[in-house]
């Protein structure tokens, strides 16, 4: 038998085996309308480790005295992340690991402004919980917009995305993961092209106009038109459906205000200025960094020892540690990206170190790669680990045409990266990821001159708000395909359409089940939609 013909039959069989697991997953109906009541509360998002929550949270109403938040009587005061007195971050500590709290907001001066709500911290290192679940998704940003000329959107509507949201929260996931992309709002990269004129009018004019990229993002010139796009895509997607779910936000290029492009007139990566900072300022105000679990060299990476984020927390990098179950490390790949030729990194020398560090060290059961720029799959754009192009001419992806920008380095640190996940000796290698406009899933056999005698995992979790001109094969003209550099079984094709991912973890398996719908299906559909691939991988083969 074949070894392509081989990795076929196993696959099969794992699926056959999943298919009847599948049927143990609960299929909730569409939550109703939250009885929950949070005052004046526009959106609150927790994160979570075994000993602290992190919260960030923004009211209709400016306080001048600080709130308070109560985990079971202990008392948290609210620091302010913004000028007004609207945004503010709660950093609840020294908490029991593995422990449900009851959780409620005050006014500074005593009175209530909202009702409790629970939170759980997350098994202690050490520990060996059962199971855990994990909710996935990917490019959640986006304005509620007109629909073009053409009858094209430019982004799914906020109902249908509330309602995916609130499909994926009622599988009562220990984990949500919102992979890269929360923020649309391209500056230099929506001038340069032809629909210019329609973004100024359409978009910009209704909440204020352009931007300023002279001048700080909370500038009085730009201060209300950055609050009233982040306000509408981050703010009024969550609101506060997420309260019991601790999440983990992951950065990507469009969260600096840009798509990331290379031509003779414009490059976008690394980010200027006014788009880091633009970045920071969203995270600092509408959704949590990542806390430390143990590990204390993580506060010295790029991203950490920020002025006013909680102690030991990082914008970029981190991990989920649940117990010793499972850790999955997050890493932002846009920020840091450099174009030095053959010597170019997407990650700085010292993340991939600690990436390859806790990749090897084996010591929970399983482990997760989350990176916000994908393995294994291209479509064409700089923003890739590969050099593959379009050809215009063929409308394919090509090795032939040289890809404006792009670093050979690049590929060299993918190489390392991969290489570090196959040398994992009790663990299946499992990469769950972000930023494709796109649901799919696939095993890499190859990459390169590295063969892997246990193929990688690799999949691709599903946009939660991308509109019909979002998906690759409307922008660039070509589906998001396997790089031609990447030998890879397709166990699912990649599908353009919004969706989720819920990822079940057990002491024997991690199984995703993957979930999507697009329009004109009829909303009502989210509700009942099944996994259009549930797949199990073992921990041992």
């Amino acid at each position: 038998m074949s070894r392509v013909a081989d990795r076929s039959r196993r696959s099969l069989l794992q699926m056959a085996a999943a298919s009847a697991a599948a049927a143990m997953l609960p299929y909730p109906a569409r939550s109703q309308a939250s009885t929950w009541k949070g005052g004046d509360v526009a959106h609150l998002i927790p994160t979570a480790s075994h000993e602290r929550f992190l919260i960030k949270a923004s009211f209709q109403n400016a306080r001048s005295e600080a709130p308070v938040l109560r985990v079971d009587g202990q008392a948290t005061t609210g620091s302010k992340t913004d000028l007004a007195g609207k945004f503010w971050q709660f950093d609840a500590q020294n908490l029991e690991a593995g422990k449900d709290y009851t959780l409620q907001l005050f006014e500074g001066g005593g009175g209530e402004i909202t009702e409790t709500w629970p939170l759980k911290t997350f098994p202690a290192p050490g520990t060996m919980p059962p199971k855990m679940r994990i909710l996935a998704f990917t490019c959640a940003g986006g304005m509620d917009g007109p629909v073009l000329d053409d009858g094209k959107t430019g982004f799914l509507d906020m109902a249908a995305r509330h309602r995916l949201l609130e499909r994926g929260v009622a599988f009562e996931p220990d984990v949500v993961i919102s992979n890269g992309d929360h923020i649309y709002w391209d500056i230099k990269t929506s001038l340069n092209k032809p629909y210019a004129d329609f973004m100024r009018k359409q978009y910009w004019d209704p909440i204020g106009g352009e931007l300023d990229i002279d001048r700080p993002m909370l500038d009085p010139r730009n201060a209300d038109i950055f609050q009233a796009l982040c306000d509408h895509q981050i703010a009024g997607l969550y609101g506060t459906r997420l309260r019991s779910s601790p999440s983990f936000f992951v950065t990507d290029d469009h969260d600096m205000f840009e798509n990331d492009e290379f031509t003779d007139e414009l490059a976008t990566q690394p980010a200027d200025s006014y788009g880091l900072r633009a970045a920071e300022l969203t995270q600092f105000m509408y959704y949590p960094e990542l806390l430390p679990y143990g590990q204390p060299y993580e506060n010295w990476l790029d991203g950490g020892l920020r002025a006013g984020r909680a102690s030991g927390s990082n914008m970029l990098y981190g991990s989920i540690r649940y117990g010793d179950l499972i850790e999955t490390v997050i890493y932002d790949c846009r920020r840091m990206i450099d174009y030095k030729g053959k010597h170019a990194r997407i990650l700085p020398q010292a993340a991939e170190n600690w990436i390859i560090d806790r990749t090897l060290a084996e010591d929970t059961l399983h482990f997760m790669h989350c990176p916000s720029m994908p393995f294994g799959y291209s479509s064409g754009k700089l923003g890739d680990w590969y050099p593959d192009n379009l050809d215009e001419k063929t409308g394919k992806l090509v090795m032939y045409n040289p890809k404006a920008g792009w670093q050979s380095g690049w590929y060299g640190q993918h190489q390392r990266l991969l290489e570090a996940l196959s040398l994992q000796q009790k663990r299946a290698p499992v990469i769950m990821q972000g930023d494709f406009h796109a649901s799919g899933a696939g095993q890499i056999y190859q990459s390169g001159e590295l063969s892997f005698s246990r193929p990688i995992e690799t999949v691709l979790t599903g946009a939660l708000g991308t509109g019909d001109t979002g998906f690759p094969s409307s922008m660039r003209s070509v589906e998001t395909m396997p790089s031609q550099l990447i030998g890879m079984e397709q166990l699912m094709e990649t599908s353009e359409k919004n969706g989720f991912t819920v990822i079940d973890v057990t002491e024997d398996s991690i199984t995703y089940s993957m979930y999507t719908w697009r329009p004109p299906e009829p909303l009502d559909n989210i509700d009942t939609m099944e996994p259009i691939l549930v797949r199990t991988v073992p921990r041992n083969v």
